[in-house]
This record gives structure tokens, sequence and C-alpha cells, in this order.
């Protein structure tokens, strides 16, 4: 029995022996390690989105005539520029329309020159006559006055017995005569006075009627032209055909609301529409930095700033969202509307305080630890942490700039 005894005491010291030793020899070795330094670190709010175009991205073309479409010249997916032609509806009786408002325009440009220049020959002529008729006058009122003074004489001489009276009915007879060619020359000359005034009257109501058929012509015109050209549908502005409802051969009736051909979608106005949970919308503030990526771009990333935020909630699955609108990115032209965006907003900087990678913290026993390097020995030290991001986390105490911590380690 005491044989027994010793032999199994030393069995358990042997093992004993061995597995201290073996436990002492095991010890933690850093693979990989960092020097504690300053920098800054983000806090950042993560959330999800939705591409959305801003008001005014979509234009909606439609059309103001009714007709045939017999041509269209786009489809979806198609980018077109400002003042390119999308389609074309049957225009045959508008083209005439056009063709006789020009032509009685022209009717109107040559036919009236030509009537003002006869009734201005006939004014000129209807001057010639009036002068004509002045001189006349002049000469006949010359004649009176000498035909007047003769009968006199002949009166005077024939009293005192000088003269015949034959001589004195001569006298009386050119008088007369006188006289009545003085009346014709007077009539005569009101009558050119007013054919002058008739011809300048005529004169100036077929210059009034020129300009008022002119100007009614022209306004028919271009009343024909601009009915012509609701023929043709351009493109407005420049953008991608996002949505087309009419195709060739059909017929568009235009009412009280134009019938819709394409829409236009400007690719340089989109926004982000990020959904942030209630408890997070607080720290959210306009100008904020915005980085966030698309699925179909996943190494791409798109910066842009907060400008709004809606004050009016939205309910998913039972919890409240806010949405907040970052506008400002670039390569905008790469997105397309209602693609999902993953969002980072950066809610506050920190500059100038000790951080480490964040691999480089852990939690163990309910607390944050981190693997100090001293010399050849690693110390498993607890730290308080401050803010984190996607690359640092914030030292508060426990280190010291310039200390030497572990990122990856192994047990040997």
């Amino acid at each position: 029995m005491k044989k027994f005894l010793a032999f199994l005491l030393i069995v358990l010291a042997a093992v004993g022996f061995i597995y201290f030793k073996s436990k002492k020899e095991v010890k933690i070795v850093p693979v990989e390690t960092v020097t504690v330094k300053r920098g800054e670190v983000k806090r950042v709010i993560d959330a999800t989105g939705i591409i959305k175009p801003q008001v005014g991205a979509e234009i909606k073309v439609g059309a103001r005539i009714s007709g045939t479409v017999v041509k269209e010249n786009v489809k979806v997916g198609d980018y077109v520029k400002k003042g390119d032609l999308i389609a074309v509806i049957d225009n045959r009786e508008l083209k005439e329309e056009l063709k006789k408002a020009k032509a009685r325009l022209e009717e109107i440009k040559r036919t009236y020159p030509e009537k003002i220049k006869a009734q201005e020959l006939k004014l000129q002529s209807a001057l010639a006559e009036l002068r004509s008729a002045e001189a006349k006058l002049r000469a006949e009122e010359e004649n009176y006055r000498l035909k007047k003074w003769e009968l006199e004489r002949q009166e005077e001489l024939f009293k005192a017995g000088y003269t015949t009276e034959q001589k004195l009915k001569q006298a009386r007879f050119e008088f007369r005569q006188a006289e009545s060619n003085l009346k014709s020359a007077q009539e005569a000359l009101k009558k050119a006075k007013l054919e002058v005034e008739v011809a300048k009257r005529d004169l100036e109501e077929l210059k009034k009627k020129f300009k008022a058929e002119l100007s009614v012509a022209e306004a028919n015109l271009k009343q024909a032209e601009i009915r012509y050209s609701y023929s043709f549908i351009y493109a407005p502005k420049s953008g991608i055909i996002s949505f087309v409802s009419t195709q060739e051969g059909e017929t568009v009736v235009a009412g009280l609301n134009a019938p819709q051909f394409v829409t236009i979608l400007d690719p340089e106005k989109l926004e982000n529409w990020i959904y942030v949970d209630e408890t997070e919308i607080g720290k959210v503030k306009k100008g904020m930095e915005v980085v966030f990526t698309v699925d179909t771009y996943r190494d791409r990333v798109f910066r842009a700033k907060v400008e709004e935020i809606y004050p009016q909630p939205e309910k998913k699955n039972n919890v409240v969202y806010y949405i907040v609108v970052a506008r400002g990115f670039k390569n905008v032209e790469l997105l397309r509307p209602e693609m999902t965006t993953h969002n980072s907003i950066i809610s506050g900087v920190k500059k100038g305080v000790l951080v480490v990678p964040n691999a480089a913290v852990k939690w163990k026993n309910g607390k944050y630890v981190v693997y100090k390097v001293e010399g050849r020995q690693v110390k498993e030290v607890p730290v308080k942490v401050g803010w984190s991001d996607e690359q640092f986390t914030e030292i508060v105490s426990g280190l010291k700039e310039g200390d030497t911590v572990a990122i990856r380690v192994e047990k040997r």
C-alpha cells in the first residue's frame, strides 16, 4: 500500500510538473503593431437612402395641336440635346394655311404700293389743276377790273357826250362777259381745291388701309408659322428620355391638358433622400458632409452636403424616419432615380486626439482593452474610448502618444 501511494505521488508530481511547465511557456506574441498617435476621428451617422429627381428635373414634353404622329425620333434611354427634334405631327393642313398666309402678305405688299403710287400721281395732277385754276382766276380778276374800269369810263364819256351809245353797249357787254368768266374761274378754283382734298384724303385712307391690312396679314402669317411650328416637337432642354407615351401612327388630341409625348430627365438635377432614424435626426444639421455609395458603383465614393431636413416623418416597418436631402455631388450623370444609397453623415470631427485603428480595441469582460507592447512583453491594458468611425477609435485614457499596441496577436 505504501509503495502504491508513493508511486501515485510520483505520477501526480510528474503530471503537475509537465502542466506548469507547458503553461509557463504559453505567451502572447504581437503579429502586427501600430504606434498610438494623434489624429482625427469622425462621428458618423449611417443610413440608407434613395436617389430622387429634384423639382424641375423632369420635363414632360407634350403637343399643342391635334393630329397623327408621323415621326418619332427617340426611345427610352436616349440622350437628347436642347433643340433636338423629338416628333412630328401631320402638318399638311397647317402647311397649306401657312402658304396662303404668305401669299396674302405678298399680295398686299405688291398691290398696295402700286395703288398708293397711282393715287399720288392723281394728287399731283389735282395739285397741277389747282395751280392752273389759281392762275386762271388771277387772270380773270385782272380782266374783270380792266373791263369794269372801261365800262365806268364809257359811262362818264357818254354822259359828257364824248362817246357813242354803241361803244357804251360794247363796254357793258365785255364787263358782263368778264364778270361771268370771273365767277367761272372762282368755281373752277373751288372744284380744284376740292379735288386736291379728296385726292389727299383718298391717299391717306389708302395708306392707313395698307398699314392695317399689312399688320393683319403679318399677324396671320406669324400665327400660321406658330401653329405650323407646333407640329414639330423639340426638346426644351438637354437630358435623358425617361418615358415615351406616344408612337408613330397614333393620333393625339390637344385639349385642356397637352398630350404627353416623352419625359426628359435632367441628369444634373438629382438629389439624395437619406432616411435617418428618429434617434439620430437631432444630430443632423444643414451643411454637414455626406459620403455615400450606390450598389452599381461600389468602389466609387460620392460626396454631398445636407441641404434640407424634412419635418414630416415617414414610417417604415413601424420605425420613424426623417428625410434628409443631400445635394451637390459630382459625377451625378452616373446616377439614376430610385437607386439605393448607403450614406455616412459626418455629424462631427475631433482633431488632434489620440487614436488607434479600430482593430486594436477589444471588448473583453465588459470593458475595452488593448494589447500594449512593452519591449518583448504584451500587456492587456484597459482603456476608455471616445468617438469611433470607420477607421479609428479615440482613446480618452489608458494610453499615451508614442505607445505601441498590437492589432493582432498570437499565443505561443
